[in-house]
């Protein structure tokens, strides 16, 4: 059992930052053409998620896990046959699923409780809220405060990952709080 929660975890941890990076670079670049390296890389990433679906018992988790893995799949689509069309489809999607911010970081947050549990029992522990675990959730996903900062537009960010780091027993000088997060995750 410990191995499925191994193998769930890495897909969550790649799904999310893969779906980071192409977000961000869509939004800066929406004709980046991928390299045939990068599209091997989402295509193992894809397949590696449906197996870990077919052992997965969470129902709500599932779906996410399908849905993102779906958009991979149409991603990689448009890209080998030159779509762009569906490319841009699959980006706008992709773009509203993230634009919806309260619910892409509740969702976030139900993923990770499944991947990392871990983690996110341990950041319970530690008495944070569900949002203060969202937050580290994106920390999780390989995104810097000044990122989340502009994603949450919560001029408090700073303030309330002081609160996090002081809930978590990190001092001033301590590791920084994305390090810790990403330390977290086995």
């Amino acid at each position: 059992m410990s191995g499925f929660w191994i193998a769930f975890t890495a897909i969550g941890v790649m799904v999310a930052i893969i779906l980071s990076q192409w977000f961000f670079l869509a939004r800066f670049r929406r004709r980046h053409k991928l390299s045939v390296e990068r599209m091997m890389l989402l295509e193992e990433e894809r397949k590696y998620m449906e197996s870990v679906l077919d052992k997965s018992r969470d129902g709500a988790a599932n779906e996410l896990l399908r849905h993102r893995a779906s958009l991979i799949s149409r991603l990689l689509a448009a890209e080998i046959s030159g779509d762009s069309a569906e490319n841009d489809s699959v980006m706008e999607e992709i773009g509203a699923m993230v634009g919806e911010r309260d619910e892409f970081m509740r969702q976030n947050r139900i993923l990770y409780e499944r991947w990392q549990p871990l983690m996110i029992a341990h950041l319970r522990d530690c008495g944070l809220t569900d949002e203060e675990i969202e937050v580290c959730c994106l920390y999780a996903m390989g995104l810097n405060g000044k990122t989340i900062q502009q994603y949450t537009q919560d001029g408090r960010h700073y303030q309330n990952v002081g609160l996090i780091r002081k809930k978590l027993g990190l001092g001033e000088h301590d590791k920084n709080i994305d390090g810790y997060i990403k330390s977290l995750i086995k």
